[in-house]
């Protein structure tokens, strides 16, 4: 068995390969991040064998060009999160001192000592693999969306006030068109309320209390704001409201990409039959579930990386007389896009599902803030979820409410 670690750099790629008695098989190898750099450490792994199974390839991280490249091989690649990478330096060296070789030579030797600490690298199928990029992309799209929506509504506060409450999303399409035709306030003064009513109409909204409430508006007493900020300011605000629009055509192309991915997925109506889970959620699911149904054997692998379960920390803790140290707190070590995914789910389920609506109250006057409760909720639908996916069965209320109440009566 052979035993690699590679520590990635932008441009470069440095690996210690070890046998089972942790010596290095080769002086540490430098490759470049091109295809004659993947096939000349390819020619290197195929001279100590053949067998893609006689290697644990250990990096960290599970996204990564050369971990694509030796998945295709059939090699297996293992990933360890760099925050356990720091504990396990200090095994090899006291001090802070470290380089790219050393550290591809400690997860070399990691994952020869200590295989419990490594996850194998699983992308699934090549379509799950296309909507977990997806759905990845497109929530940290919204992200960005969502930062260039603060800096324009900061933007219009600061010289055009009064257009803040004339819709209730400013960044949505029809508000970015408006505000592209009459940037400032006295330019959308001069409109008559005809106008205003013509300019929705060609927007398609014809919902005609909206252009009279903009109009009222526009007619009542406002603040004066100096010429020069209007001027200045009214750049600053065109030009984020011009990023607006390219991030919602965006966000509309990822949409339709993957509702189009999400009907070819033979989970999709698994997952979509769950309470407050619509197409994008669904697709989310995908991502966190994978495909690969021998994968896990139970839920807490998911739970721990989508954060919904906590930490607990127990030492010389006697259960009966509930004395000694017992502590449990927030999972901060986790998959940060997963945890957002579970959070909203659960938060979408609470208006579709009566006991789900229950649980979450009776969280609440326990004490539990609203995001604490949330994750609670969370983590007990991924529970429910895991089940679902791992039996292919669609979800049926009768069923688990069923199961909840004999579990309630065994316990009594």
């Amino acid at each position: 068995m052979y035993y690699v670690g590679i520590d990635w750099a932008d441009q470069k790629y440095d690996l210690v390969i070890l046998d089972d008695v942790g010596q290095q098989v080769y002086q540490p190898l430098e490759i470049k991040k091109s295809d004659q750099g993947f096939n000349t450490l390819l020619a290197k792994l195929r001279t100590l064998s053949p067998c893609p199974d006689d290697f644990k390839i250990g990096i960290e991280t599970p996204h990564n060009l050369l971990v694509d490249f030796l998945l295709q091989h059939h090699y297996p690649v293992f990933f360890i999160h760099p925050s356990s990478m720091k504990s396990f330096r200090k095994r090899y060296r006291r001090t802070n001192a470290r380089d790219d070789v050393y550290d591809s030579y400690v997860l070399a030797d990691v994952a020869r000592t200590d295989r419990a600490c490594w996850k194998k690298v699983d992308k699934g199928s090549e379509l799950t693999n296309q909507i977990r990029m997806l759905v990845v992309d497109h929530h940290r799209l919204i992200q960005k969306k969502t930062a260039v929506h603060n800096v324009f509504q900061e933007t219009l506060k600061q010289y055009y006030p009064e257009y803040i409450h004339f819709f209730k999303d400013v960044s949505c399409p029809t508000s970015l068109a408006f505000f592209q035709a009459y940037p400032t306030f006295e330019a959308a003064a001069k409109l008559s309320q005809q106008q205003l009513i013509n300019f929705f109409k060609e927007q398609h909204l014809y919902n005609t209390k909206t252009a009279r409430r903009i109009y009222d508006k526009l007619h009542q007493a406002h603040l004066d704001v100096i010429e020069s900020v209007v001027q200045i300011k009214c750049i600053k605000a065109m030009i984020y409201a011009n990023q607006l629009v390219e991030f919602n055509h965006s966000v509309d192309d990822y949409l339709t990409r993957i509702n189009q991915a999400l009907a070819r997925h033979d989970d999709a109506e698994i997952f979509s039959s769950f309470p407050g889970v619509a197409e994008v959620t669904a697709a989310r699911l995908i991502a966190l579930f994978g495909d690969n149904r021998a994968l896990y054997d139970d839920v807490s692998i998911i739970q721990s990386m989508a954060g919904t379960c906590p930490v607990t920390e127990m030492t010389g803790y006697d259960k009966k007389k509930k004395k000694g140290h017992y502590i449990v707190y927030f999972r901060q070590g986790c998959n940060k896009v997963y945890r957002d995914f579970v959070h909203r789910m659960a938060f979408a389920s609470l208006t579709k599902s009566k006991w789900m609506k229950a649980y979450y109250d009776q969280h609440r006057k326990s004490g539990h803030t609203h995001h604490h409760a949330l994750r609670c909720l969370a983590n007990l639908e991924l529970k429910i979820l895991f089940a679902m996916w791992k039996n292919h069965n669609k979800y049926d209320e009768n069923i688990f409410l069923a199961q909840r109440t004999k579990h309630q009566l065994n316990q009594k």
